[in-house]
């Protein structure tokens, strides 16, 4: 979509409209993520299904589509704040709202998208971190330390 002029063009064209659809797809596996909560996970799959189905609607509202991809990407990571770890909600916040500027001003042209990748790279270990401190990851981080111990016994 950098070939597009700046406006509506490169807005209304199916592969932005993609492009935002999959943060949605994103936000919602980051909300099991983050939650280890099936519950929550349904509710965020739902306001994000919405989210996607209103990227293709017709009439393009670009405002709109920020405010709901800034909100379902909130909600993706509220749980960890909600456990009390501010630090690594914090980190993933600063990440998220890079990433977000990158994908909404497009400071530099046709590389930010470039640049908007390279800032992606810094959420899995974060997440990954999220994901190691829910209760419901214990018994997978067990079993894997159990596989750890008996590999270096043969």
């Amino acid at each position: 979509a950098h070939h597009l002029p700046p406006g509506v063009a490169r807005i209304e064209h199916w592969s932005g409209r993609l492009d935002k659809s999959f943060i949605h797809v994103m936000s919602t596996c980051m909300s099991y993520a983050t939650s280890g909560s099936w519950k929550y996970f349904l509710v965020c799959a739902i306001l994000n299904a919405d989210c996607i189905y209103r990227q293709f609607l017709p009439e393009v509202r670009p405002r709109r589509n920020l405010i709901r991809i800034a909100v379902t990407l909130t909600a993706s990571i509220m749980p960890i704040l909600w456990q009390g770890n501010a630090l690594l909600f914090g980190k993933i916040y600063a990440v998220l709202t890079l990433m977000t500027w990158l994908f909404a001003k497009y400071p530099f042209g046709g590389w930010s998208h470039t640049a908007f990748h390279f800032a992606i790279m810094l959420l899995p270990p974060l997440l990954m971190t999220a994901a190691c401190n829910l209760s419901s990851s214990r018994a997978q981080i067990q079993i894997a330390a159990m596989c750890v111990v008996l590999q270096e016994k043969m």
